[in-house]
């Protein structure tokens, strides 16, 4: 069986080994356990309920055993199956809906012209500070109801609070996922007193309300429901944007096809996803014994779902190693999930890339690295830290 070390700094989930593991196998080993390689299998084991997401097991097996992160991360939502993951779900659900999402289209858009207007003709931008990070924690800051000013110091703590996937990898990532935790959990606290005495329309307000009136959640799952939603309304988009810009300064042509063919939006922003996705790996325990595909899967278990391999295995897409905005793409994208886990913000981001998109192509030429890109782990959300890039004039 091959071995792919995916906590090697260098690992790169589609380098030519890991593709050609890929065609020799649905799986790999790795010091995580099993790593799954191919699409048809990563989607049967996402649905697959003799698994879950591990909970506190994978925290011990971190190091991780009480404190801020272990109380954050243990009575999680993605921790929670059954009626009680139905329950906290609803009351994200009923106010996240697809009209909320279209709703901050305007706003979006709007958004993203005014961060352009900032960085044209100044010749090279570091783009991860001037649009990746900002128009998400904007548009997050627009849905829940957090004030502009305190935008900056929210950025910083849902960056490292998204290393709580790669917490294997080392490097100080556990210091990072505590401060962020702790300083969450405190401004959310006061956030939520604020607006129980003045409420406003946006989904903080919505879900404070639901919570008083209703009492399906405790104050503590409210807050724990609302740090999750800062992490992933900001941090795994900004790093999807990010990855889309270096994903189109390798393939420049593809950026003046969307250019020139608005209409393809959708398209663009399905297959940057699946292309470089921001989450490249999830992971699920395996909750009791059993086989899968001939491999047997002793409980306790954690298997590795190789995210962006899966979504260039050719079996599922069909000339899935080459990058084509005008592909139609059938098979589902994984990054999201599958199942009663499927990403409730996966709407959010896709209309944040289609809107801001075209925008960015229509103003400037393909996206040029000017610099040294660096990256966060391979494992967990993956994108760059620092993403310096030069527009030039479109022709």
């Amino acid at each position: 069986m091959t071995f792919l070390d995916v906590l090697d700094p260098a690992f790169d989930f589609t380098a030519p080994e890991v593709l050609a593991a890929q065609d020799a196998g649905w799986y790999a080993d790795s010091p995580l356990g099993p790593l799954v390689l191919r699409h048809a299998e990563a989607q049967e084991l996402l649905r697959d309920r003799r698994l879950d997401h591990g909970g506190d097991d994978y925290l011990r097996r971190n190091g991780i055993t009480s404190g801020p992160i272990h109380d954050w991360w243990v009575p999680m939502i993605v921790n929670r199956d059954g009626a009680d993951h139905r329950r906290l779900r609803g009351l994200v659900g009923r106010s996240f809906t697809p009209r909320t999402v279209d709703l901050l289209r305007p706003f979006i858009r709007a958004t993203a012209e005014a961060l352009a207007d900032e960085f044209a003709g100044t010749g090279a931008t570091e783009f991860v500070e001037a649009f990746a990070d900002r128009l998400p924690l904007a548009v997050m800051g627009k849905l829940l109801g957090v004030p502009a000013a305190d935008h900056d110091v929210f950025s910083a703590w849902s960056s490292d609070i998204g290393l709580i996937f790669a917490l294997a990898a080392g490097g100080g990532a556990a210091a990072r996922v505590e401060r962020a935790v702790t300083g969450l959990d405190g401004y959310l606290d006061v956030l939520i007193d604020e607006k129980t005495k003045h409420p406003a329309d946006d989904l903080i307000s919505t879900m404070v309300a639901a919570w008083r009136s209703e009492g399906t959640v405790t104050r503590g799952e409210l807050r724990n429901l609302l740090v999750t939603l800062v992490f992933g309304a900001h941090d795994n988009t900004r790093h999807q944007f990010s990855n889309t810009m270096v994903t189109f300064a390798e393939h420049p042509g593809q950026w003046t096809l969307l250019r020139d063919r608005p209409e393809l939006a959708g398209r663009a922003v399905t297959e940057t996803m699946r292309w470089r996705p921001s989450a490249a790996s999830l992971f699920r325990r395996v909750a009791g014994d059993f086989a899968f595909h001939g491999l047997p899967l002793p409980a306790g278990t954690f298997v590795t779902v190789a995210v962006r391999t899966a979504q260039r295995d050719p079996r599922a897409y069909p000339a899935g190693r080459s990058f084509d905005v005008t592909a139609v793409r059938e098979a589902p994208l994984l990054q999201f999930g599958a199942g009663p886990h499927y990403c409730l913000g996966a709407a959010l981001a896709r209309a944040e890339l289609g809107e801001a998109l075209p925008i960015l192509a229509r103003r400037f030429g393909p996206p040029v690295i000017a610099g040294e890109v660096t990256w966060r782990p391979a494992i967990g959300t993956h994108g760059p830290n620092e993403l310096p890039l030069r527009f030039p004039v479109p022709s």
